[in-house]
């Protein structure tokens, strides 16, 4: 069972949980965060954003707005 649930809030946008996975991983030796690497593995998961939960980095794809294509008569 996951800590989280599969979508987050940050301000308006809703953004999908695709992957959790601890800060420490992509932390350098001074433990300032490795981005290039953290960069890398987000592109490699298919995400396009990353939100921070605690010592967890959150992956996440943004879930757009919904669009009226129609109008019902």
């Amino acid at each position: 069972m996951s800590l989280y649930s599969n979508i987050v809030y940050k301000g308006n946008r809703a953004y999908q949980i695709i992957d959790v996975i601890k800060i420490h991983m992509f932390l350098n030796s001074d433990n300032s965060v490795n981005e290039r690497v953290l960069g890398m593995y987000v592109h490699e998961k298919g995400g396009d954003h990353v939100l921070q939960r605690d010592r967890d980095f959150l992956i996440c794809v943004e879930i757009p707005d919904a669009e009226i294509v129609g109008e019902a008569k």
